[in-house]
């Protein structure tokens, strides 16, 4: 995942890893960043959206995002919470009738020529309510790209993640198909959740051998850290794997089967996860 965009009293914010590769903020406003990532051989366009939450405050966005298109030169990729739908579809609940801001998104894509690259998971990526009666949910974040990023990179795919901290679901855009390496020949990191187990400051303690050489001592206790990161840690870890995988099918199931039965069960697991 290349970045991530916040919302906070108009603030917008694009976080990155330098492993990414360089990147330069071409152009920015309260509502997009513009930023170019790669070197001159090979670059990427990235436009993070999070549209104002009504539609007067984002007038204006949306040919402003035609202005910054237009002027790239290189693939293109449009992606955040533009805040509107393009489809009754998308959508659960409502009046039947799509809003002329949803028209007038819709209408932006086509003359843009932009492709909505589809996804993975759950159809909606914005909810709000815990009963059956007040719940509203929405497809509002997606991500856009050009032919030319499209051609380019035919199996990038965007996946979204189950809902955990937020009413918005994370969107995780990846290029290439993901390679598994073999776990036993990872190199030893030590982990900062480490620190936040009750057992772990007692452990060092115990394992630490100060009457060798440091190097020596090092080597020892990494195989003590990673026997007891698989034997105690790793039941924790594994408990937290299990309980995002009962939220995610929880989550599969009130997009087709909503009841208050499982809005309940689902605030139960969130609760547990936090």
């Amino acid at each position: 995942m290349l970045g991530g965009c916040v919302w906070q009293e108009w603030s917008l914010w694009l976080l990155w890893r330098e492993e990414v590769g360089e990147l330069e903020v071409v152009k920015s406003s309260d509502q997009y960043i513009h930023a170019r990532i790669g070197s001159r051989t090979e670059v990427i366009n990235l436009i993070v959206v999070y549209a104002a939450p009504s539609p007067n405050r984002r007038s204006g966005l949306w040919a402003a995002l035609e202005d910054v298109i237009r002027d790239v030169v290189g693939p293109v990729f449009v992606g955040g919470d533009f805040n509107t739908i393009m489809r009754l579809d998308e959508r659960s609940g409502g009046n039947g009738r799509l809003s002329e801001d949803s028209l007038t998104f819709g209408d932006w894509i086509n003359n843009m020529s932009l492709i909505d690259m589809s996804f993975n998971g759950n159809q909606f990526t914005w909810k709000r309510g815990k009963t059956e009666n007040n719940f509203v949910a929405k497809r509002l974040d997606r991500v856009l790209c050009c032919a030319q990023a499209r051609l380019k990179w035919q199996e990038a795919k965007v996946s979204h993640l189950p809902f955990l901290a937020s009413d918005h679901a994370p969107l995780y855009l990846q290029f290439t198909p993901e390679v598994k390496g073999n776990a036993y020949r990872r190199p030893f990191r030590f982990e900062a959740a480490w620190l936040q187990h009750i057992e772990f400051q007692e452990l060092i303690g115990a394992s630490w051998n100060r009457d060798i050489d440091t190097r020596e001592a090092l080597t020892k206790l990494e195989v003590t850290l990673r026997k007891w990161n698989k034997e105690v840690f790793g039941n924790v870890q594994r408990r937290k794997e299990e309980l995002v995988m009962e939220i995610k099918e929880i989550q599969e199931k009130i997009e087709h089967e909503l009841s208050d039965e499982l809005l309940v069960k689902e605030w139960s697991f969130l609760r547990s996860l936090r």
